[in-house]
């Protein structure tokens, strides 16, 4: 009975091997049916079962190399040869197992109970049931068994058989749920419980079937077989294509050179380019390309008329390869197009490059030479409104005309399109959007929004959108995709540095179409052809005005080129609209005529700025300040004139160096109106205030981002950075230095900085700063205020509150000049900030010892002697503080001296008559306490204090140690030389002088 049923079973094996053997390429899988059965037949001789040892298989390969098919055919070769008794074979993937559950799953093994997917798998064909040493046909008819047997339903494997799952690393996937680990747990289990019932065929890519068999140490003991599909040669490709067309057209179409011609042979080569990459499709992919030219034959043909059958038979050059780069030029209508557009000459450059690339392809491909690589996935860089959007239209159109894209529709995502909420999201969420966009040009904008950080502090989620697009986008001949990025050049080089090293290749990215911003003259265009699509007419002084607008804007950080102009036809319409509403009905017409008040409503302003300039600062800062903002102006006002620019020639951003209180500030604040006033900034409203501390970081690669970011707060207006000389401060300044000299030169036209300080610290910072100059900055130089503008603004601040005195009459006015001139002459004098301070506290004298009404009149009045009560306290505060500053003795020693002289002043007989009487009176009726009288003795201590430190002085200098003769400042329990070299301590003094 057994040689029968040998003798038998002999047919069908035949006819699986000759099935086997038909199959394209698959050398080592061919190999492997030979071994699994001379190892069959070994056992027979050796007496052992065959059915002991585990035939359970992995298939590793891409798409299209025959997976599915063989497996099949292993089911029917192993039953064939007594491996496997039961007709069973069924196909899966991972997926669908996961979907399915444990419980499930388990219940294939296990009759117990319906299975819920049944309705949508589909319902077993019942089969009668028969021995398997039944002669019936049907038992042995391969073809059937598989058909009889090809659902899910619970117990279908209660008997054992083949199950083939494909995808089978999808079990394992980081994105599944844990119940995919448990079926494949489920699985092995079976498997060890079934040896010689069950055999299981895992099929998948390799590299991802590493986590599937990093799951359990154990599979790869459990699967001992693993067969390698290769990837079909390019002679296998070749005769797979031929046979194709043999068995579509039934032997009836010719092929232009023949089958295995020239340009067969081309045709393979584009498609063997991905050949060795993950996805390629081998026979799947050689489908995709005599579906090509199968339609592009179609579009040749399909409006000729009357056509002769071997016209209808033929595939030619063009059907093939598709058309040549050069009658494309010649053709194409988006191409046209594209030169149409305004500007963008380098993009114009970039894809005529391209064109000159495909070319030369095109010809060696004819001489069967290898073509030059070449990639349809681009990046795009440049600000918005230059056109990137557009272009990428016509970019998709002019691949479809090339043959490269069979849709060329335009899809536009965002990155948050791709990042996913979990581990493996990002993946599945790409992949997706990928194969949705087959044949489409994909736009990622900006995409410099997946960089996925530093290695070490690197986004997983983002990291994994571009592993992904590395993976799937391979930039070969006959992809049948393009993708684009869109963004800014610097960012997306910094997210290429940190990701995946495969992305640059992927996109060309040392060769990105670059966008440039519109200049005048094709803004002036772009607004001329806006106007006229929109059927709008504008005055030549609107269209000036326009101008003038668009230059303006160019400072904000969203200059958005072409739709600003979009934005500003749009606001001029309504500004038209409200200004003909004011009108008589009778004024209205169909045409709509655009004047400079519509575009610009305040455009008259510059003509003002000088005069508002000197109204606005006046008496608040010196006239030598408002001097040199005037000069500023006129120097603008002529280079406009002269259409020189702003940029060459006049510095737009400015150093007020000074000393404290001279009205930097006040200035700055008033730099914003000014530069809008002129035309330099399109906005008063953006003004940033800030000191060294909101640059200076506190730790390691803190500085950079947060100087960074300040800085970005500024775009578009002025940046105010008061006391800057302390950006040399600290141990990170250098690198806030740095970095905003950085920001500055690549922002300079966005941006109006203003660095303020003393003026050696700051020229301390200058020649510190590379970077920083005359070239970059106006000098603005803020000079001491004189006594004579202090006595001024302390009268504006008095008046502002609704005081009067008689202290600012001619009588007695130079007594207080005097009085101002001795505290300018103390070095910790602030200028118009100790001003202030006089005022708040004779306003608020004035208002807690008010004089009843009807004694002195209705106002406010502030008495001589009281406001000279008050410059006296002003005088021993200052004095004390200098006093007090080791830093500063001997300059105290030269600023005194004449202070000192002129002290006597206050204690003479020579002040004017009319003070003394004013004092009486005001002792009279005021009723207030006396101030305190300076007396002789305090004089006396200070010339003691000053001999004293004269003389420490005279001994630090006799020592000699400081050869340079610094001046010596008091430091911890002794004193150190200027030049921070020398040391003397107290006790080398005293025994210096004893």
């Amino acid at each position: 009975m057994g040689s029968v049923n040998r003798r038998k079973r002999e047919t069908p094996k035949t006819k699986v091997l000759a099935e086997l053997n038909k199959l394209v390429g698959l050398k080592e899988v061919k190999e492997q049916f030979d071994n699994i059965e001379g190892c069959v037949r070994i056992c027979s001789l050796q007496g052992t079962n065959p059915r002991t040892e585990r035939w359970h298989t992995v298939f590793q390969g891409n798409p299209g190399t025959g997976k599915t098919t063989v497996a099949r055919l292993y089911a029917r070769f192993l039953r064939c040869i007594d491996i496997v008794k039961s007709k069973t074979y069924k196909e899966t993937s991972g997926a669908q197992l996961v979907c399915m559950g444990p419980k499930e799953v388990k219940e294939l093994f296990n009759v117990s109970g319906g299975n819920p997917l049944q309705s949508l798998l589909g319902t077993r064909v019942q089969q009668p049931s028969r021995d398997d040493d039944d002669e019936d046909d049907y038992s042995n008819d391969p073809t059937a068994f598989v058909r009889a047997t090809s659902s899910l339903e619970p117990g279908c494997l209660k008997d054992g058989g083949v199950l083939f799952v494909d995808e089978a690393y999808q079990l394992t996937a980081p994105h599944v749920p844990n119940s995919g680990r448990q079926v494949l747990d489920i699985i092995l289990t079976e498997i060890e419980n079934n040896v010689g019932n069950l055999v299981v065929i895992f099929a998948g890519y390799k590299e991802e079937l590493e986590s599937f068999f990093g799951h359990n140490p154990g599979l790869k003991s459990r699967i001992p077989h693993t067969l390698q599909f290769a990837d079909f040669t390019d002679q296998e490709l070749l005769q797979t294509l031929v046979s194709q067309i043999e068995r579509k057209y039934k032997g009836k179409m010719r092929v232009e050179d023949g089958m295995h011609g020239k340009y067969m042979r081309v045709a393979i080569r584009r498609l063997a380019c991905s050949r060795g990459k993950k996805g390629f499709g081998n026979a799947r992919a050689v489908e995709n390309v005599l579906l090509k030219i199968w339609q592009r034959q179609a579009k040749r043909l399909y409006k000729r008329k009357n056509m002769a059958n071997n016209e209808v038979f033929t595939f030619t050059k063009e059907d093939i390869l598709g058309p040549n780069p050069a009658d494309v030029r010649l053709t194409s209508s988006a191409w046209a197009k594209l030169q149409q557009l305004t500007g963008l000459e380098e993009v114009k450059k970039s894809i005529n490059n391209m064109f000159e690339a495909l070319e030369m392809n095109y010809r060696r491909e004819m001489a069967e030479l290898a073509p030059l690589s070449f990639s349809l996935n681009r990046i795009f860089v440049g600000s918005p409104g230059t056109g990137k959007t557009t272009v990428a239209k016509l970019y998709g159109q002019i691949l479809v005309d090339l043959g490269f894209l069979s849709n060329g529709e335009v899809v536009t995502k965002n990155p948050a399109d791709f990042i996913g909420e979990a581990v493996g999201k990002s993946e599945a969420q790409t992949k997706s959007i990928l194969s949705a966009t087959v044949g489409k040009v994909l736009i990622i904008d900006e995409a410099y929004m997946l960089d996925p950080g530093e290695a070490n502090r690197g986004d997983s989620y983002r990291g994994a959108v571009l592993d992904t697009l590395v993976a799937e986008v391979q930039s070969v001949p006959g992809e049948d995709r393009c993708v684009i990025l869109l963004g800014y050049e610097e960012r997306l080089m910094e997210m290429f540095r940190n990701a995946n090293p495969g992305l640059s290749g992927r996109f060309a990215a040392d060769k990105p179409f670059r966008f440039k911003d519109f200049n005048d003259a094709q803004l002036w265009e772009i607004l001329q052809r806006k106007l006229g699509s929109r059927n709008l007419k504008s005055t030549p002084e609107g269209l000036r005005a326009a101008l003038e607008v668009l230059n303006r804007a160019r400072m904000r950080q969203d200059f958005s080129n072409g739709r600003e102009v979009d934005n500003l036809i749009s606001a001029a319409m309504e500004n038209s609209l409200q200004r003909q509403s004011k009108a008589a009905a009778s004024n209205y017409g169909h045409d709509m005529i655009l004047s400079q008040e519509d575009f610009d409503p305040n455009h008259g302003r510059a003509q003002h700025a000088s005069a508002n300039c000197r109204a606005v600062l006046q008496n608040k800062v010196s006239n030598n300040v408002i001097f040199q903002l005037e000069q500023y102006q006129n120097l603008l006002q002529v280079t406009k004139s002269r259409r020189l620019g702003i940029t060459p020639v006049v510095p737009k951003s400015f150093i007020f160096k000074g000393p404290s209180g001279t009205g930097k500030t006040t200035v700055a604040r008033y730099m914003n109106t000014l530069l809008y006033d002129l035309g330099v900034l399109s906005t008063d409203k953006i003004f940033v205030e800030c000191s060294a501390a909101d640059f200076i970081g506190e730790h390691v690669g803190h500085t950079a981002p947060k100087t960074r970011s300040q800085f970005m707060k500024g775009l578009g207006g002025v940046l105010y950075i008061d006391n800057a000389h302390q950006l040399m401060e600290g141990g990170y300044a250098t690198e806030a230095i740095n970095e905003l000299v950085r920001l500055l030169q690549k922002h300079s036209q966005n941006i109006v900085m203003i660095l303020a300080g003393p003026s050696h610290e700051i020229e301390a910072l200058i020649a510190k700063a590379h970077g920083i100059g005359g070239s970059v900055f106006k000098e603005i130089t803020f000079e001491k205020l004189t006594a004579s503008e202090c006595l001024v603004l302390l009268k504006r601040l008095l008046a502002e509150n609704g005081v009067s005195s008689s202290i600012f009459g001619d009588q007695i006015v130079n007594y207080f000049v005097n009085q101002f001139e001795i505290l300018c002459s103390i070095s910790h004098w602030r200028n118009a900030n100790d001003v202030r301070s006089l005022s708040d506290w004779m306003v608020t004298d004035v208002l807690t010892n008010i004089i009843p009404a009807g004694q002195m009149g209705s106002g406010l009045y502030l008495s001589v002697e009281r406001a000279n009560y008050f410059f006296h306290k002003m005088f021993q505060m200052k004095f004390s503080m200098q006093m007090n500053d080791s830093n500063n003795i001997m300059e105290a020693f030269r600023q005194t001296e004449s202070a000192q002289m002129s002290i006597s002043y206050h204690m003479s007989e020579n002040k004017p008559q009319a003070c003394f009487n004013e004092q009486a009176t005001c002792m009279q009726t005021d009723k207030v306490e006396e101030p305190p009288i300076v007396k002789e003795e305090e004089y006396c201590a200070y010339d003691e204090q000053v001999n004293k430190v004269k003389s420490v002085q005279q001994a630090l200098q006799s020592i000699g140690q400081c050869e340079a003769g610094f001046d010596w400042v008091r430091e911890g329990s002794g004193y150190r030389c200027k030049g921070r070299s020398h040391y003397v301590s107290d006790s080398q003094v005293q025994a210096y002088t004893s």
